[in-house]
């Protein structure tokens, strides 16, 4: 198998996928601490991705057999590593334009191997049927309904025989929304090239498995992080050196197309239970008790439905008096994104570290026409004014803040602060690749999606009406208004020009505010693991200045 590499987690994108902490999802328990997965099942002598290479991969010895999930025409869910069936049947077509019936017609058969022996594209029911109380199952999620899947492994009583492998974002959220206690296994993206970015990636989200990690000292972070490295080993010319070399990283496991000769290698070798830390030891509620915060969940600040008007607030275990208070805005084009978005390395620092206390809310969304501009500032406007009531209950600093924000978040901040801010309490601004003009074509080009987006946000397609001027940020700033002010932007951002960020910045230094201007080559709207680990150390040294905790 060869997965795409899975871009999961973008920092602060407009389109990042939020995610809730979820629960616990422990491994399928194994014999052995090095687990042995057996790639596409064992297809030494039969056709991968059947029955028999399944039961093959039983008779093994393996801890795992790896296959593939696919849905027919019809809804049904069958096993088969490419999209069509041409590679291994003797038909043709796309999977998900041939019904079962169609597809259990065909024989599958390994040209470079012919048999008579006649085999077929098992579904998914019988497969787990086939596994159940016998091997773990690792499920490449190709193309199916989590919902679906999910029933099927619930049937069979094999909840805690499968982990998943998910190529996509959106399958990670619906995996984790569906069947949190399902373990998932993934690739680390291209961008992560060092034990720090790495931390950065893992911290995005709750992944059991990373099948991609080579670096000794990134698969120690990554068992650090209590998430187990699971290698492909399978080659050509796969043996006992490769095997060799594998397991001297400090892994939990590798798959192979060879399992009879892995196992008999390890076996001989006194190697059964790898080199590797031996992660299903460890305390899985460690991290969580490491903690050095607290967190006030869904408070209420105001009167919208659901969630809309609510924060969470982030608190150092030991409270200094007059601490102050930062507050992130998030992104998702004034249409989406959640509280939750508020990275839990930045959490730790800020909080955890430094003693600030830091605030992360929601604000009103616009739905089918409603909830136009203003509505958002005037959410702001609503969290500040909460906060301050009650800052002599928290013993905290509530006539100051630092306004943080990502995309429409930033935008948020800036507005807000150069515009709205009547009382004068905004210090400092950290934006995140936020559009600051919003009567520029530059950041909404005719008939684009991010120009159908502004019009979405402001109920008006004119850019020389006042209202796009009054949702502008840089329409507001003048000598009076202005605030120390640091931006970060994507040089290649596709959504938000970078000259928006320019623009606003050679505006401040007309005014004599202080201002940074970071830009990132070959970023685009967000950006990756090293690039935000910049993003974090140039946003402490920026607090340090103009608005130190103590």
């Amino acid at each position: 198998m060869r997965k795409y590499l899975f871009t999961l987690f973008l920092f602060f994108s407009a389109a990042k996928i939020v995610f809730a902490q979820p629960a616990l999802a422990p491994l399928p328990e194994t014999k052995y601490n090095l687990v042995v997965i057996a790639h596409r099942g064992n297809h030494v002598t039969v056709p991968e991705n059947t029955l028999e290479s399944v039961k093959a991969a039983i008779k093994s010895g393996a801890d795992y057999v790896e296959i593939d999930l696919r849905t027919t025409k019809d809804g049904q869910l069958v096993i088969h590593h490419d999209a069509t069936v041409d590679r291994m049947t003797n038909g043709s077509g796309n999977i998900n334009e041939l019904t079962l019936a169609e597809i259990q017609q065909l024989s599958v058969a390994d040209k470079n191997k012919p048999t008579k022996k006649r085999y077929r594209v098992p579904t998914f029911s019988d497969v787990l049927k086939a596994c159940k109380g016998k091997i773990n199952v690792y499920l490449d999620f190709k193309d199916a309904s989590v919902t679906e899947t999910y029933r099927q492994i619930q049937d069979a009583g094999m909840e805690k025989q499968v982990a998943v492998y998910i190529n996509t974002i959106r399958q990670y959220k619906e995996w984790r929304k569906t069947a949190p206690a399902i373990p998932l296994i993934t690739s680390a993206i291209g961008e992560v090239k060092n034990k720090d970015q790495l931390a950065f990636f893992l911290a995005q989200g709750s992944i059991e498995v990373l099948d991609n990690i080579n670096d000794s000292e990134m698969v120690a972070t990554a068992n650090d992080n209590g998430v187990a490295v699971w290698l492909d080993a399978q080659s050509n010319d796969e043996g006992a050196d490769e095997w060799k070399e594998v397991l001297q990283k400090g892994i939990q496991g590798i798959q192979t197309d060879n399992p009879e000769a892995l196992i008999a290698y390890l076996n001989k070798n006194g190697l059964r239970n790898g080199l590797g830390k031996d992660i299903t030891k460890e305390d899985p509620y460690a991290k969580y008790r490491r903690k050095t915060y607290r967190d006030l969940k869904n408070i209420k600040y105001g009167n919208a439905p659901g969630d809309e008007n609510m924060f969470d607030a982030y608190f150092p275990k030991e409270v200094q008096p007059n601490a102050r208070v930062i507050v992130y805005i998030h992104g998702g084009g004034w249409t989406g994104g959640d509280k939750e978005e508020f990275p839990k390395q930045l959490i730790e620092e800020l909080v955890g570290k430094r003693g600030y206390i830091v605030v992360s809310m929601n604000y009103r969304l616009v739905k089918d026409g409603n909830n136009r501009f203003p509505a958002q500032i005037e959410d702001v406007k609503k969290a500040l004014a909460f906060i301050s009531k009650n800052a002599k209950k928290y013993d905290y600093n509530g006539n100051e803040y630092a306004l943080m924000g990502g995309s429409a978040g930033g935008h948020l901040a800036m507005l807000y602060a150069y515009g709205y801010d009547d009382k004068k309490q905004v210090k400092t601004v950290i934006d995140l690749w936020g559009p600051t003009d919003l009567t520029d074509k530059a950041v909404r080009a005719d008939g684009s999606d991010a120009d159908r987006t502004v019009i979405n946000f402001l109920g008006e397609a004119d850019v020389n009406a006042q209202v796009t001027k009054d949702a502008s940020p840089v329409y507001h700033l003048t000598n009076e208004t202005a605030v120390p002010t640091i931006l970060f932007h994507g040089a290649e951002d596709p959504l938000v020009d970078v000259s928006q960020a320019k623009n606003l910045y050679k505006k401040l230094q007309e005014f004599n505010v202080p201002a940074q201007l970071e830009i990132y080559p070959g970023e685009r709207h967000g950006v990756g693991p090293a690039a935000a680990i910049d993003v974090f150390a140039k946003t402490f040294s920026w607090l340090e200045k103009y608005y130190p905790a103590k």
